[in-house]
């Protein structure tokens, strides 16, 4: 599965979104991601991957914004790979 930056970067947007309302609690339950016949169809450790990237710059942006650091990582970081 491929996802241009573009899209990774639309797509961590939303996910912070969603956490900041309450709405989503993992970059999965997009509904952008999961509608898409690609994402169905790909390996677990590909979704693996997107996961973590969208929740690293969910991450990001969350931080840069100015929330809690402790809270930022408390609802991100499970999502998170560390390589």
């Amino acid at each position: 599965m491929r996802l241009t930056k573009k899209e990774k970067e639309v797509l961590g947007r939303q996910y912070a979104e969603g956490l900041y309302r309450g709405r989503i609690e993992s970059p999965a339950d997009l509904p952008a991601l999961k509608n898409r016949r690609d994402w169905q169809e790909a390996p677990e450790y590909e979704r693996r991957n997107i996961i973590s990237e969208l929740a690293t710059m969910a991450r990001d942006e969350l931080l840069k914004a100015g929330h809690n650091r402790e809270t930022v990582l408390k609802y991100v970081g499970k999502h998170i790979r560390h390589w």
